[in-house]
């Protein structure tokens, strides 16, 4: 039988890591999967686990999941691949337009970081203007202006009325710099630093919900500010609901808080894991796009539109469109709260599970974070005791202290029970050496 050991000594030969994603190496080394059905992976090995990752939050539905499957089945056999439309792509963006509330118009794209990239190009258009303003400790891809200022360190970050842009990788542009860097949820020190930088500024990039970093929410009134500002001060307001949208409630994010962008980014939950993103914005925005107009704004890809892709979406999102799958995931996000709570009082360690959605995220703080800085206080030595027992009882749990974790529809009271189970032991063992 091949082991994950084996596999990684093989790969590292052609693979620097032997990881198409840093995120998942993990040392001593990664491990291989063979398959997935509903809330469960088995590695090569045939050990199984209880998938507490979940495709980075975009399997909201399972893996494996029939409806989406058969369709994406159909699609391949039908022979249709890539580089044309199919009627697959139309009945998607036609339930995308039903689901979401405002909905402008739609083009897709392949991952979130193109998404970005196309959002921001049509917001220099619109404006005439270059930079871009992003929240503190927002992750969104790897483009260079937005990839900075994403799980920096104490020493990086800068003052908190006047966050640093520290780059998230080397090698950026060094326009990259130049991204104005926003203190998420301090109002007061936002709209100073907008208002300072207006004539600059094409865009204000925002995570409703700060997820990369575990899940803190925007206040109402936050993002009510960055509506009103964005407005008066003529900046293209850009929501990145990659990771909110279709978990937080059908329509998003945007449902939730009753705020429209102007653009708006999608993926993840769109097509259940296959890959896919979106941007969806006012229509006058999008035509810039339209090939039709001579819009000047370009939008290319030979896989936009993928016929597999486009396929899942379509499956997939009459799945989520009436809230049903919306209202589980928080069922089981309530009992794993009220079971965390349970532990956080038994063993004397503070916690806070924040979450919802299936998104979930332990805190080991006194407090609810607020945004990056209070979340970097959170105890990184506790979260490892917690990853490492879970991963002892079967469960896989983000290996990274700030990243997220999240449930599917698949999962079960009996399958939250098994992770309660293994953190009792973990608050066990935080109590014992304190």
């Amino acid at each position: 039988m091949i082991s994950s050991r084996a596999l990684y000594q093989r790969a590292t030969r052609h693979v620097p890591g032997g990881v198409h994603s840093n995120t998942r190496f993990q040392a001593p080394h990664p491990t291989y999967f063979a398959r997935a059905e509903g809330a469960h992976l088995w590695d090569v090995e045939g050990n199984r686990y209880l998938d507490c990752t979940m495709g980075n939050g975009s399997v909201l539905l399972g893996h494996a999941h029939p409806q989406v499957d058969d369709a994406v089945c159909a699609a391949v056999r039908s022979g249709l691949t890539t580089g044309v439309e199919t009627e697959a792509a139309v009945v998607a963006a036609e339930l995308m337009a039903q689901i979401i509330p405002d909905f402008g118009k739609v083009r897709f794209a392949n991952t979130g970081t193109e998404a970005l990239m196309h959002a921001l190009a049509i917001a220099r258009h619109r404006t005439g203007r270059e930079k871009v303003a992003k929240a503190e400790g927002s992750y969104h891809g790897w483009f260079d202006p937005l990839w900075v200022s994403t799980w920096a360190t104490a020493e990086q970050v800068g003052p908190a009325e006047r966050p640093a842009a520290p780059p998230s990788s080397a090698g950026l542009s060094k326009v990259a710099a130049d991204t104005v860097v926003l203190p998420y949820n301090d109002l007061d020190a936002t709209e100073r630093l907008l208002r300072e930088h207006a004539a600059e500024l094409a865009a204000v990039v925002v995570e409703p919900v700060l997820i990369d970093i575990g899940f803190i929410p925007a206040t109402a009134e936050y993002l009510a500010m960055l509506r009103a500002l964005t407005t008066e001060l003529g900046i293209v307001l850009i929501f990145d609901e990659l990771l909110t949208g279709f978990r937080l409630a059908p329509g998003g994010a945007r449902q939730v808080y009753g705020i429209v962008p102007d653009l708006t980014t999608y993926g993840k939950a769109l097509a259940n894991g296959y890959p896919i993103a979106a941007v969806e914005g006012a229509a006058e925005l999008m035509a810039a796009t339209d090939p039709s107009v001579g819009g000047p704004v370009g939008w290319v890809g030979t896989y936009n539109g993928h016929g597999t892709a486009v396929a899942a979406t379509a499956a997939a999102l009459p799945l989520l469109a009436d809230g049903t799958a919306q209202g589980y995931l928080d069922k089981l996000g309530e009992r794993l709260r009220d079971g965390f709570g349970e532990l956080a009082g038994r063993h004397g360690i503070p916690v806070v599970l924040a979450g919802a959605g299936g998104h979930f995220q332990p805190y080991f703080l006194p407090a609810p974070a607020t945004g990056y800085r209070t979340a970097m206080a959170s105890d990184a030595r506790r979260y490892a005791i917690l990853h490492r027992t879970a991963r002892e009882h079967g469960v896989l749990l983000p290996a990274k202290p700030l990243l997220h974790a999240a449930l599917s529809t698949a999962h079960t009271e009996d399958d939250v029970d098994l992770l309660l189970g293994a953190a009792a032991e973990a608050f066990a063992t935080m109590e014992r050496e304190t």
